[in-house]
C-alpha cells in the first residue's frame, strides 16, 4: 500500500459546509455537552458553528435548568439566559418529534393564536413568549406535568397578552371568567407577568377585577395562597423589573376599598412583620430585585433590618455589582454569614463575576478565606476561581495575596486549583499555575494520573513536559 502523501489528506474545511455540520454534530453527540462546548476553543470557526450544532444534537432537552437559570432575570449570568432564550426559540420553531414535546408545542400554540388575533409575526412572537417561559420551557420535568393535566388555552393566552400588553383580549378572557391570578405550567401568573413586563394600564384592568383579598391568613409564615388587588405574584413581577413606579402599584392599587391608606394589608408601613404571611411576600420580592432603589423602598415597610450578609452573598453570586456596594456600604459582612457556606468572594469567582471580585478584594475580602469558627466553607477563592476556568480571577487573586500554599484539611490550594484547571483542559491556566509555584514533585503525578484516567491527552502532554513522571 502507498504512502499518503501531504498532497493526498483531505483537510477537515475543505469539505462541503454541510457534511462539516454532520461531523460536528456526531462529535457532540460523542463527546456529550461538556466537552463539546470546549471545541470552541479549536479555533475561530468552531466557536461560530459549535452553537446551531449543539442545537441540532438536542441533547439539551434533556438537562434541567434548575441550577443554571433559577434567577436568570436578575443575574449577570455572562449570555447564559440568552444562550438558553435561543435554544428554546429553536426548539419550539423546530419542534417535530414524535410525540411532540408539550412544552415547546404549547409556547408554538400560544404564539399563534395571538397572532391570528393580532395580526404579529409568528417567529417575532415566540421570541417574546420564551422569555416568561424560559425557566419552566427549559425544563425538561415542565412535559411530565403538562401531559397530567389538561390543556388550558386560553389561559395561556391570558398570560402572553398580559405579558405583550394586548387589552382587547385581555379584557374578553376576563369577561369569559378566567383569573388573573392563575398560573399556566409554563407561565407564571397573569398578574405577575403585566408588573413584569411593566404594563401598568393591564395591571390596573386586573386590579379592578379581582375581589379586594382572599385566602389571607396572616399568621403563616410560608401562606403563599392569599391575593386580591394585592398579592405576593404582581409584588414579584414588579420587583424582578426593577421599576420602583410599578412596585407602588403593586402595593398600593388605585382601586383598593382605602387608597390613601398607607398600611400594607393590615399592617402599618414600617411595621410590618417579616415572619408574617404578607411580610413574607415583601421579603421575597426584596429578593427578587437587584434595583437598589427598589429594595430600599421595600426595605422600608418591615420594623427589623434584613440579614445583609446573608443577602450580600447572593448578590455577589448573581453579580450585582450596585446591590453588592449598597449592601456593604450598609455594614455587610465581607466573609458571609455564620453558620453558611456562602462566603461572598467565593460566589463571586465561582460565577467569573470580576467586577465584583475588584470591589469585594478593595473592601477588604480575604483571598484566603476557607472557613473560620463561625463560618463553614468548602472550597477556597483561588480555587474556586481556577474551577471557574477564569484566568483572569486567578491573577486578580494572586496580585491581592492569595496563597498557593495556604492548606485545606492538610492540602495546598495549589493542588486544588491545578488540579481543576487541568480538568478544565485549560492549558493557559495549567501553564500559569505551574510557573507561579505549585509544587509538581508533590502533586503533579498525582494529577497526571488522573489525566491519563479521563483521556486529556493534551494536559497529560503539559505535565510530562514539565517533567512530571509516574513512579
Amino acid at each position: 500500500m502507498s504512502s499518503t502523501t501531504a498532497t493526498d489528506k483531505i483537510l477537515l474545511f475543505d469539505l462541503p459546509a454541510e457534511l462539516v455540520s454532520k461531523i460536528l454534530v456526531h462529535a457532540v453527540l460523542a463527546r456529550g455537552i461538556k466537552r463539546a462546548f470546549r471545541l470552541r476553543l479549536v479555533c475561530k470557526r468552531f466557536s461560530q458553528e459549535i452553537q446551531p450544532v449543539i442545537f441540532e444534537s438536542r441533547l439539551l432537552d434533556d438537562l434541567y435548568t434548575e441550577k443554571v437559570l433559577p434567577d436568570w432575570y436578575i443575574e449577570n449570568d455572562h449570555g447564559a439566559s440568552k444562550f438558553w432564550h435561543s435554544y428554546l426559540v429553536y426548539r419550539v420553531q423546530n419542534e417535530i418529534s414524535k410525540p411532540p414535546q408539550r412544552r415547546y408545542l404549547d409556547i408554538g400554540l400560544v404564539a399563534e393564536r395571538v397572532c391570528e388575533e393580532t395580526g404579529a409575526d409568528v417567529g417575532a412572537t415566540i421570541e417574546t413568549l420564551c422569555w416568561p417561559a424560559l425557566q419552566q420551557g427549559t425544563n425538561p420535568g415542565s412535559n411530565s406535568k403538562l401531559e397530567k393535566e389538561l390543556p388550558n388555552p386560553d389561559l395561556d393566552l391570558l398570560c402572553a397578552a398580559a405579558y405583550l400588553n394586548l387589552i382587547p383580549i385581555a379584557k374578553r378572557l376576563l369577561q369569559e371568567g378566567h383569573s388573573p391570578h392563575s398560573k399556566s405550567l409554563l407561565f407564571s401568573s397573569p398578574m405577575k407577568l403585566a408588573a413584569w413586563a411593566g404594563n401598568a394600564q393591564m395591571l390596573e384592568i386586573f386590579q379592578d377585577h379581582v375581589p379586594e383579598m382572599e385566602g389571607l391568613d396572616p399568621a403563616p409564615v410560608f401562606n403563599y395562597n392569599w391575593r386580591g388587588k394585592v398579592g405576593p405574584a404582581s409584588i414579584s413581577g414588579a420587583a424582578i423589573r426593577g421599576d420602583i413606579d410599578m412596585v407602588r402599584l403593586a402595593v398600593y392599587p388605585p382601586s383598593r376599598a382605602a387608597p390613601d391608606s398607607t398600611d400594607f394589608v393590615g399592617e402599618a408601613f414600617g411595621s410590618v412583620d417579616r415572619r408574617s404571611s404578607t411580610g413574607n411576600a415583601l421579603s421575597l420580592a426584596q429578593w427578587a430585585t437587584r434595583d437598589v432603589e427598589v429594595y430600599k423602598y421595600l426595605e422600608s415597610f418591615f420594623s427589623e433590618s434584613n440579614n445583609l450578609s446573608h443577602t450580600l452573598a447572593k448578590h455577589a453570586r448573581l453579580g450585582n455589582l450596585e446591590m453588592v456596594r449598597h449592601l456593604l456600604d450598609a455594614g455587610a459582612d465581607t466573609r458571609g454569614v455564620s453558620g453558611r457556606n456562602e462566603n461572598p468572594l467565593i460566589e463571586a469567582c465561582r460565577r467569573c463575576h470580576e467586577d465584583v471580585v475588584d470591589l469585594l478584594l478593595e473592601r477588604g475580602a480575604d483571598p484566603n478565606f476557607d472557613g473560620d469558627e463561625e463560618r463553614i466553607q468548602e472550597g477556597n477563592p483561588i480555587a474556586i476561581a481556577a474551577a471557574s476556568g477564569s484566568l483572569t480571577i486567578v491573577r486578580k487573586l494572586l496580585g491581592h495575596g492569595a496563597d498557593l500554599c495556604h492548606e485545606d484539611v492538610g492540602i495546598e490550594m495549589g493542588y486544588h486549583a491545578l488540579n481543576a484547571a487541568v480538568h478544565l483542559e485549560h492549558t493557559d491556566m495549567v501553564k500559569f499555575l505551574v510557573a507561579a509555584g505549585v509544587d509538581l514533585g508533590v502533586y503533579g503525578e498525582t494529577i497526571l494520573k488522573s489525566a491519563l484516567s479521563q483521556g486529556l491527552d493534551s494536559m497529560v502532554e503539559i505535565l510530562r513536559g514539565e517533567g512530571v513522571t509516574l513512579s
